[in-house]
């Protein structure tokens, strides 16, 4: 028998969010960014006149070819000598804009050789928006007022390879999303799309260092300005909040010793992080288990008590699997009167939960406390019929009541009642187990899988009804598996219906 059964999990969700189209256009960003930059292009002819071209080509839609002669001619004139006096800077931000040019213009490679793009023979192979960072960067640290303009330029190539790594991701062409993920953050390292992506690739490599560092930087670059304006950004960083703070609990998890204590600590300071700032998230109760597992792990059992200090207090502020959970794990952390306490007030949410109400009934078993643990398992049999462990918590319970009567009459009694518990687990011809109950909205989803314990082939049929928190049916639902003997098959069943909390499901007639 299982001693434990998980209510709520550190799940990690993937999660794709449309990124928006390029910023890179002449509207009212452009032009405050272009009076605090005051480059000087007319001081040098060549500059001038690539400036000129490049303007007009940005505005122009020709054919490629036309456009790779004149960003070549541009790049020539930009680069036939090493110094452009006063307009080196404006030489630069013009050269940037070139590359970036030819980057977005269809059929360019992205790296070629130098010539081929205006460069002198010498200068070998040429990474195109390397080359564009690189001349970006030195308007930038010369002239530091400029960041905003160069910014506006960097990000045109940029929205248009970030766009292309979701659907990437979603096909499972995680290579190419590394490759074009890889361009956009050599041109652009300043959006938290950046970094969400690239956290995404290291969750799905199991790379939980690289992936909490990831979702960290997604944070940090998710600032309120950002996200009062965009919710798309609003929604990366909640979502890397949350991940940051689960792909280190993973990390500290490969971790030993002093090591392990100390990156526990800093998961959990990070869900508490993602707690304070999302009391309503879609990843709350993720991050609660996760908070309370990696302060056990920490050893930090005084804010374990104190979070489970506050549940106690003030139940309502959490959800019955939060409840079940936090006593499960107080119950792994020895503090048993406490386990107890917080798995009645989850009992007292709901009635129904089939995980929380195994885990009370073995805390009220390892409790002695049988008269308790007696209506639970009872509760278990009625709601999970065909599930062995139910039936031999109910003898358990039934044997531990046996051993403290003294009654004769009583004492028999409560045996026959081991004995048929014991019998009725035993001489079940299927046995029904359940692996998942999720939700996306009304829309749910429950998977489990159904065992024929006999010696002929049978039809089970499972017939499952989705309970609110009164124990009132929302909704019911029917399946049916073939089963050689011994066979087992899994099954899903997908309900609908707002106000499902729990289910139930009656015997499987074969």
């Amino acid at each position: 028998m299982n001693a434990w059964r998980k209510v709520v999990g550190c799940v990690l969700v993937w999660s794709a969010f449309a990124v928006p189209g390029a910023a890179a256009q002449k509207n009212d960003k452009q032009a405050a960014a272009d009076n605090k930059c005051n480059l000087d292009f007319a001081s040098n002819d060549q500059v001038n006149s690539a400036h000129n071209q490049m303007t007009v080509l940005q505005l122009s839609s020709g054919k490629p070819d036309d456009a790779r002669k004149k960003i070549k001619a541009a790049i020539t004139a930009l680069t036939s000598k090493p110094d452009y006096g006063k307009a080196q800077n404006a030489r630069d931000a013009v050269l940037g804009q070139a590359l970036v040019e030819w980057f977005d213009t269809p059929g360019s490679p992205a790296v070629a050789p130098g010539a081929d793009l205006g460069y002198p023979a010498s200068a070998g192979q040429v990474d195109v928006l390397a080359a564009a960072d690189s001349a970006f960067s030195r308007v930038e640290n010369a002239q530091p007022q400029c960041a905003d303009q160069m910014g506006i330029y960097r990000q045109q190539p940029w929205a248009r390879l970030v766009n292309q790594i979701g659907p990437l991701l979603n096909g499972n062409k995680d290579d190419s999303a590394q490759v074009v993920l890889n361009h956009a953050i050599t041109i652009y390292r300043g959006s938290p799309f950046d970094y969400y992506f690239q956290g995404q690739l290291a969750q799905r490599k199991k790379d939980w260092p690289a992936a909490a560092t990831a979702y960290a930087k997604a944070t940090e670059l998710s600032t309120p300005e950002l996200v009062a304006k965009d919710t798309s950004i609003k929604a990366v960083k909640e979502f890397s909040e949350f991940s940051a703070a689960y792909a280190q609990l993973q990390a500290a998890q490969a971790m030993s010793g002093t090591q392990q204590q100390a990156g526990m600590k800093k998961a959990a300071d990070l869900y508490r992080t993602y707690l304070k700032d999302n009391p309503q998230g879609d990843n709350v109760q993720p991050a609660q288990a996760g908070l309370t597992l990696a302060l056990k792990a920490s050893g930090d059992t005084a804010s374990l008590a104190e979070m489970w200090k506050d549940m106690v207090a003030n139940p309502t502020k959490y959800t019955d699997a939060q409840l079940f959970d936090a006593g499960t794990q107080a119950f792994t952390a020895q503090q048993y009167p406490t386990a107890v306490q917080l798995m009645e007030l989850g009992q007292k949410a709901n009635p129904y939960l089939r995980a929380g109400l195994f885990n009370l009934a073995n805390a009220y078993w390892k409790n002695n406390q049988f008269e308790k643990m007696q209506p639970v398992a009872d509760t278990l049999t009625k709601i999970d019929p065909d599930n062995p462990d139910n039936y031999q918590l109910l003898a358990i319970a039934y044997q531990g009541l046996q051993k403290a009567a003294t009654d004769p009459k009583q004492k028999k009694a409560l045996t026959d009642s081991v004995n048929t518990y014991v019998t009725a687990g035993d001489r079940l011809p299927v046995h029904v187990n359940f692996t998942e109950f999720t939700h996306d909205g009304p829309k749910y989803t429950l998977k489990g899988s159904m065992q024929n314990t006999g010696t002929k082939p049978v039809t089970a049929a499972l017939n499952v009804k989705f309970l609110d928190k009164t124990g009132q049916v929302v909704t019911s639902q029917s399946t049916s598996v073939q089963l050689a003997p011994n066979e087992t098959k899994s099954f899903t069943v997908n309900p609908v219906g707002g106000n499902i909390v729990a289910y139930r499901y009656d015997p499987v007639k074969p």
